[in-house]
């Protein structure tokens, strides 16, 4: 079952001219401060970053991937150092398959964007991939909602 989050605003008239960045800003804090992290998928994501962070084996976190597991994927995080913080972004899922955008603060304290492409195998999330980088996550604006598995 799908949850979603949502995000109401209330106007004063005396603000209907500024409503386009009103919008704007109301869609930016849904999709980034208004959602929840803590289906599945975030999970597995943040257990997985954090093995990685504190210098242990992330084997147990990766599946086959149809065939294209990428096994070592968590050695593009070497730059960011151990110890390295971990900050949720945003997430899409369609059935079987998610991305996960997260924000990683390495030892410099500068903040770098990542994605964590996973799937389900037989009911688990496993991890696929890891990459530098967000994806894009569309989000509705007319509802100002972002849908979050549970």
């Amino acid at each position: 079952m799908a949850r979603v989050v949502v995000a109401r605003t209330v106007v004063p008239r005396g603000i209907l001219r500024a409503l386009p960045a009103l919008a704007a800003l109301t869609a930016v804090s849904c999709s980034a401060s208004g959602a929840t992290f803590d289906g599945p998928i975030h999970d597995v994501t943040r257990d997985y970053l954090h093995t990685v962070a504190d210098g242990g084996s992330p084997a147990a976190f990766y599946g086959t991937c149809g065939g294209r597991p990428v096994a070592d994927s968590h050695l593009l995080l070497v730059g960011e150092g151990p110890g390295f913080k971990v900050s949720m972004v945003g997430s899409t899922q369609e059935d079987d398959a998610a991305s996960v955008n997260v924000s990683i603060t390495g030892r410099d304290g500068s903040a770098s964007p990542y994605s964590v492409d996973l799937e389900r195998e037989n009911g688990t999330w496993r991890v696929c991939r890891l990459g530098k980088g967000n994806v894009q996550i569309n989000v509705d604006l007319h509802a100002q909602a972002v849908p979050h598995d549970r």
